[in-house]
């Protein structure tokens, strides 16, 4: 179904004198795509038609596949939007003569004279700028939301206790890729190529919710507090990134002095020790 709208888009593309240029990003543009990838396509539309063009998109898209979402985000910027066959699909609108695009990351369908400048593909390997901007963004975020775990517990919100668990448990991932070196190409969806094996087993290992109790929810959050401890260190040395320890410190101090006073007693020191 990809396959049979990217033609469409592409014949769509090539007859409206409106698009200066269509082209694919994402999985599709870069080659890597499955049976479960979405769709990312770009549009660039003449400035002097682009709200004649933005004011009609709906029935533009609707004209090649049927859509059951539709959507305008950011400002309209981008239409997200399925189809009635589960296809996901993501169009973007650009106004202007040119637009640039990345080098084995775009796959033109259609383009005018002079619409596509390249840009160098920056290659796999993460920079030191980009894994710093990565550590120094998760890793504060992760122990703040760790410090609200006893939160969730003391006010018996188990459902926001088990929605806090995946951010940290994502949270920690971005931690954990940050070690491969490899520089995220992927979207949101796609973890495993980024994340060291013995990595990605230990955070699977630890995701395990057998229950919604309280106990569980400490449990499984004091877990994935353990592989920071043990291994966010480690990966911000590589990187030369200081740690901030004194957080770490603070947030489980806290938490396990709340944990003391909601009756947790001897089970503690379990739900406490690192990995």
């Amino acid at each position: 179904m990809q396959t049979q709208f990217i033609h469409a888009l592409t014949d769509a593309a090539t007859a409206d004198p409106r698009i200066r240029a269509a082209w694919l990003a994402g999985s599709f543009g870069k080659g890597i795509a499955d049976r479960w990838s979405d769709v990312d396509a770009h549009l660039l539309i003449d400035p002097a038609q682009i709200d004649d063009f933005h004011a009609g998109v709906r029935g533009w898209l609707e004209a090649l596949v049927p859509l059951v979402l539709y959507r305008l985000l950011f400002g309209g910027e981008m239409v997200n939007a399925m189809t009635d066959a589960g296809l996901r699909l993501d169009v973007w609108l650009h106004s202007g003569e040119s637009a640039e695009v990345v080098e084995g990351q775009t796959r033109v369908l259609y383009a005018a004279e002079g619409a596509l400048a390249w840009k160098p593909n920056p290659g796999s390997v993460l920079s030191q700028a980009e894994a710093a901007a990565e550590l120094e963004r998760a890793i504060p975020e992760f122990w703040r939301c760790i410090a609200m775990l006893p939160v969730a517990l003391g006010r018996d919100e188990k459902l926001i206790g088990a929605a806090g668990n995946f951010l940290i448990l994502l949270l920690l991932t971005d931690v954990l890729s940050v070690q491969s070196g490899i520089r995220k190409d992927r979207g949101v969806k796609a973890l495993n190529g980024f994340l060291p094996p013995t990595l990605r087993r230990l955070a699977e290992d630890a995701t395990a919710l057998p229950a919604l109790t309280r106990e569980n929810l400490a449990h499984f959050q004091l877990r994935l507090a353990g592989i920071m401890q043990e291994h966010g260190p480690a990966i911000c040395a590589r990187w030369r990134v200081d740690y901030p320890q004194a957080l770490e410190d603070a947030a489980l101090r806290y938490v396990a002095a709340e944990l003391r006073q909601m009756g947790f007693g001897a089970t503690l020191e379990e739900l406490y020790r690192p990995f």
